[in-house]
């Protein structure tokens, strides 16, 4: 009996044999897994609370056992070649975010950075692409099956890419800053962009991705066939599927929308979808508008703002006589009795639409009101009477949604160049928009134009190219930018003077530029955030408003921020109204801020911290 026993048990202990191995290897891949992610959290987060450890501790659980548990429906027929590409697209989820976060945020005094989401989403994310890989290769042929992992992995695979990317440029990992630039460049810089990478660099990266594509695609194909058995083509399937939707679910439900960078692009897309907002509640908003304006001129006249871009008033000879002679125009102007150039006005933002979502209305960096619930300048100019106009050098297309665009729509008369002339983008064809204007009317004109956007050679006309240090869209090709615009000023100044009947001229840019640093969305320096301003005041505005006149000539060096640049405007059109607070006017004596109480950077930087100026 006893051999009985034996024999009858014999054959059965390699498979039980076989079985405690595999589960053994198995739990030690978890372990491992577990650790790692424990160990890689701990190193890329800050500040994290016994609560946030025990979320991650017991989080982690399912996450890495989804893991895995598809590694072990398919067991007995892993391969490199089936494992490879979907581990690296999860490896590259739980490195890239965490890594580029923490490097970025860790110098600016972060207290606090939970970095789980993103490894979640890597774990969860090789689950779901291993089980639909070996569940495809069931019913499609190796071919098709092999062309739809290559889309579902490269578009994982774009995300991880895109941050490097974007890391590589700005050496940052994508922020609000950054979305908002990505979100609002329109086809056309995207283009202009990539002609100033260079052949080589375009070749480079068309040579990269190409070699990614045709990896993941061979990758695939040469993955090993699975038997054709029922267990296999029905019960694995079905246990595959059991993997596939919970950890779907777990992904959708909390964990996705909070991983970097995309809670950086729903909170980017959320602020720009606010923005609409604008454009639903204006009109109730102007119906409801109180607003007068005070010592009217009796005659047409013609009041304008330019608004530049990117001019950085340390690089501009009017303000800095030691720089070359790139500002001959506006110097000259300085000795003019009617012209006050500011000395110490500063940009709130380093980029351009949340400035002038800002200047543009009484939203401020101190008052706290909301964009989409504030009167614009163009509004407050209509109910003084004028007939509005907006004439912008900048994109239209691409950018309709956008608060810089919501209120140029406002305008009685709105046009782009590249929209309505469909030509030249230089600063120079706006003025063919200023002979639609009527002389005999009372007219309020917005000119919006390039100015310094880099790229800086692409600015300004041959002619233009006084300044030449051999570099391409470097220093000496910004003075270039500098001296067009410098030019156009003139040519503004001076056709509005001899056909419009000019009574007030203001100009200041959105924000500066640094030409040894070019685009950067985050972090700019003082540099990008030093403009130009200067206004300019008739003879004949000056006798109707001779407190205005005085108290702006009094105020010429007070320090400014170009959030309030509404509140600038509606002094120099001695605009009376409960949407108008003279308090934040540098052209009314009510001016009360000092430079300790401006601040620059969203508000989050005092300009006392500016000790280079």
């Amino acid at each position: 009996m006893s051999k009985q026993f034996t024999s009858a048990n014999t054959p059965a202990s390699p498979a039980l044999k076989k079985t405690g191995h595999t589960i053994f290897y198995l739990l030690c891949i978890f372990a491992v897994i577990y650790a790692l992610c424990i160990q890689w959290q701990f190193l890329v987060s800050l500040g994290m609370g016994p609560d946030n450890i025990e979320d991650m501790t017991l989080g982690l659980i399912p996450a890495v056992g989804a893991v895995v548990l598809s590694l072990a429906i398919y067991w007995r027929h892993l391969s490199l070649a089936a494992i490879l590409p979907t581990a690296m697209i999860g490896i590259g989820w739980i490195i890239t975010g965490p890594y580029l976060s923490y490097i970025s945020l860790l110098n600016q005094n972060t207290l606090y950075l939970n970095n789980i989401y993103d490894i979640y989403v890597g774990l969860y994310l090789f689950a779901i692409l291993f089980c639909i890989n070996m569940f495809l290769k069931q019913y499609l042929g190796r071919r098709m099956s092999a062309v739809i992992m290559l889309i579902l992995q490269f578009c994982s695979f774009f995300i991880i890419a895109l941050q490097w990317v974007y890391f590589a440029l700005y050496h940052s990992s994508i922020t609000t800053s950054g979305a908002l630039l990505i979100f609002q460049t329109g086809p056309a810089e995207t283009l202009e962009y990539f002609h100033s990478l260079g052949l080589m660099k375009i070749t480079f990266i068309v040579l990269l991705l190409a070699a990614i594509i045709i990896g993941l695609y061979t990758a695939n194909y040469r993955q090993n066939t699975l038997p054709k058995t029922a267990v296999y083509q029905k019960m694995l399937p079905l246990l595959s599927l059991l993997i596939i939707f919970p950890s779907v679910g777990a992904l959708g439900e909390e964990i996705f929308p909070e991983a970097f960078p995309i809670r950086t692009f729903l909170d980017t897309h959320d602020y720009m979808k606010r923005s609409d907002l604008y454009a639903e509640n204006h009109d109730s908003k102007f119906a409801n508008l109180q607003a007068v304006q005070l010592n009217p001129a009796d005659y047409p006249n013609t009041v304008i703002v330019v608004i530049g871009e990117s001019e950085t008033r340390t690089l501009m000879n009017a303000y800095n006589p030691d720089h070359v002679a790139n500002t001959p125009w506006l110097t000259s102007m300085k000795s003019n009795p009617d012209f006050t150039l500011f000395t110490n006005a500063y940009a709130c933002v380093w980029y351009t639409v949340p400035v002038l979502e800002h200047a543009l209305t009484e939203a401020n960096f101190y008052n706290n009101k909301e964009f989409n619930q504030s009167i614009s300048i163009i509004d407050m100019a209509k109910k003084a009477g004028y007939k509005t106009y907006w004439f912008s050098n900048q994109g239209s297309v691409g950018v309709a949604d956008t608060p810089i665009t919501l209120v140029a729509k406002t305008a009685d008369v709105s046009e782009w160049v590249d929209r309505d002339l469909k030509e030249s983008t230089l600063d120079g064809v706006l003025l063919q928009f200023l002979k639609k204007v009527n002389p005999k009317e009372k007219n309020f004109i917005v000119l919006h134009v390039m100015g310094s956007h880099i790229e800086y050679r692409n600015r300004y006309p041959a002619e233009f190219q006084k300044f030449n240090d051999g570099k391409l869209n470097q220093e000496a090709d910004f003075d270039n930018t500098v001296l067009y615009t410098d030019w156009f000023l003139s040519q503004v100044y001076n056709y509005a003077r001899e056909n419009l009947n000019l009574d007030a001229m203001i100009y200041f840019s959105d924000h500066g530029s640094d030409p040894e640093v070019a685009r950067q969305p985050d972090s700019a320096s003082f540099k990008v955030l030093r403009i130009p301003m200067f206004c300019y005041l008739s003879e004949a505005y000056q006798r109707r408003n001779p407190m205005i006149y005085k108290t702006i000539k009094a105020h010429k060096d007070k320090y400014f921020t170009n959030d309030l640049e509404y509140e600038f405007i509606c002094g120099i059109l001695n605009m009376q109204s409960p949407n108008y607070d003279p308090s934040y006017s540098l052209a009314s004596p009510k001016w009360k801020l000092e430079r300790k109480d401006l601040v620059t950077r969203f508000g989050q930087t005092s300009l006392m911290e500016d000790t280079e100026y």
